[in-house]
């Protein structure tokens, strides 16, 4: 789509699939790097890939636009990373505060940098209301997912920091006899949830999507569904890069700060960046209900 409101851009996306753990990241990285060693833009999906990718590019001076990467470990000063996710850092107070009115809270999360950072701030957030903490590898399920300890901890609400495997570790809960209510963050957005009885009532944060931005239109006709933040983030993502490269060539001064310098508008609203190179936009709830998303408002009902 942001290739059909740019046809006459220079750039020629190379995509490669980095999988879902540090180990797959590092052997996707290692090829592009080798099969295309001019790259002068990077753009990474998933805070693992995108702390793979990160030392290199950053010594090597090159934009890197990090997408669905809540959990960025920044180990230079003069890396030119763009973050479209905010994270951790605005999502964490306000995850703790819905959490805050329950008095046992059950974290679940996979074995990843994306989860350890949402862990380690509820941790220091919310730490007397924290029961259990269980990770596993999202792909060994459900070997790897030991759900005794939850359910003998008996705990008032869970949150889910899952992502593709939300709807496998959904089923697990529930198979367990766990009737707790589920919580997550905005990753775990799929419209594959929507057919899962026991993903009904699942409460999630989200960016405040601008929906009537004709991108989310264009996506239904296209694709016969509605988009999710994850469509979203990427055409604004894509079509802001689009728009620098057409200003800015291949300098990579111009492009770094072309994203501090400007509001832009578009279907997660008006994005902007503060300056670290971070996006800032609003958020918001939505509750799974009766197979559909739709904005919640409200506390969360203790039960």
């Amino acid at each position: 789509m942001v290739e059909e409101d740019h046809p006459d851009s220079p750039i020629q996306p190379v995509i490669i699939d980095a999988g879902s753990n540090v180990t797959t990241a590092i052997s996707a990285w290692n090829t592009l790097k080798s099969e295309y060693p001019d790259l002068f833009i990077v753009v990474t999906v998933a805070s693992w890939t995108t702390n793979v990718v990160y030392p290199d590019a950053a010594d090597d001076g090159k934009v890197q636009i990090a997408l669905g990467s809540a959990v960025v470990n920044k180990s230079r000063l003069n890396g030119r990373l763009v973050r479209f996710t905010p994270g951790v850092e605005q999502e964490s107070p306000i995850l703790a505060e819905y959490l805050s009115q329950y008095d046992r809270v059950a974290i679940l999360g996979g074995e990843n940098d994306y989860a350890r950072g949402y862990i380690n701030a509820l941790n220091s957030l919310i730490p007397e209301k924290i029961v259990d903490i269980v990770q596993y590898d999202p792909d060994t399920l459900p070997g790897s997912l030991d759900l005794t300890p939850v359910r003998d901890n008996n705990p008032d609400i869970i949150l889910l920091l899952s992502m593709s495997e939300a709807e496998s570790v959904a089923e697990m809960i529930r198979n367990c006899g766990i009737s707790a209510p589920l919580v997550g963050t905005r990753v775990i957005e799929r419209n594959t949830l929507l057919e899962t009885p026991v993903a009904d009532g699942l409460i999630f944060t989200i960016p405040a999507l601008n929906r009537s931005f004709p991108f989310f239109s264009r996506y239904r006709e296209e694709y016969g569904e509605e988009a999710t933040f994850y469509g979203a983030e990427g055409y604004d993502a894509m079509n802001i890069l689009y728009d620098a490269v057409e200003t800015c060539g291949e300098d990579q001064e111009c492009l770094s700060s072309w994203f501090t310098a400007n509001q832009y508008p578009g279907s997660l609203g008006d994005v902007q960046f503060d300056e670290n190179r971070v996006a800032f936009y609003p958020i918001e709830f939505k509750i799974i209900r009766n197979g559909s998303f739709e904005h919640y408002e409200g506390k969360i009902a203790v039960q």
